[in-house]
């Protein structure tokens, strides 16, 4: 019985001395990047716009220059921002790697005419 107890120490040591320098062989990295409008932008902030009251200064100062925009015949202004969010995270082990990598796009689309937000939508795509 002795003889077994001290095999199961010998294991014991055995096993974490082997972990030992495994356990500084650990690397994680995390990047995010946005794109040129930043982030996308959140549920409060999409809340504010109303189709028939919002202005388009207050769409000027609150989102700032559109990445696209365009006029209809009809006198209608379309404009277009896109908002983009990349992470990639990167975990190395000892013979384990993992890769992760989450985008996060939204486009923001609004109808102006006569200077007021006549509609507008959201598209958005998580990958």
């Amino acid at each position: 019985m002795e003889r077994r107890k001290s095999h199961r120490v010998v294991l014991a040591v055995i096993v974490m001395g082997s972990l030992l320098p495994v356990a500084g062989c650990f690397i994680w990295n995390s990047d995010v990047n946005y794109g040129e409008k930043g982030a996308p932008l959140s549920d409060s902030t999409l809340q504010q716009i109303e189709s028939g009251k919002t202005t388009r200064d207050w769409v000027m100062s609150t989102l700032g220059e559109p990445s696209e925009q365009s006029t209809t015949d009809a006198g209608v202004e379309l404009l277009k921002y896109k908002y983009s969010k990349r992470q990639e995270s990167n975990v190395v082990m000892p013979f384990v790697i993992v890769n992760d990598e989450k985008k996060n796009e939204q486009t923001v689309y609004l109808e102006v005419k006569d200077g007021v937000v006549q509609k507008y939508w959201v598209e958005s795509s998580k990958r």
